[in-house]
């Protein structure tokens, strides 16, 4: 986990909803946006290529309950050929992905 907060990338979609997430909790949004800075993930603007990526699997989110924002981390993975890193079991699931999906949080019996 460590060596992928150190090479990590982050969409900017997701960013969007991480600091949303942490000003929704009563983070200030200086001190959100700073503590998400420190981990040193590199923000991916997302773009044309990206929405087109991630309307494939918009397109065929069920039954695997996917979002907007779940597409974007996947069609980021999917153009940077890098591991997802994620604690949704499904998203391993899902046939046709050309990345391996990571899962951070064990399976509960």
């Amino acid at each position: 986990m460590e060596d992928a907060l150190e090479h990590g990338v982050l969409s900017a979609v997701t960013f969007t909803e991480v600091l949303g997430k942490l000003v929704g909790k009563g983070v200030p949004a200086d001190q959100a946006e700073a503590d998400l800075d420190e981990l040193g993930l590199e923000v991916v603007d997302y773009d044309r290529e990206l929405a087109k990526v991630a309307a494939y699997f918009y397109a065929r989110r069920n039954p695997y309950n996917l979002s907007l924002g779940a597409c974007a981390v996947l069609a980021l993975g999917e153009h940077l050929g890098l591991p997802i890193l994620t604690g949704e079991q499904a998203w391993a699931k899902l046939p046709g992905l050309r990345v391996k999906v990571r899962l951070i949080r064990k399976v509960m019996p």
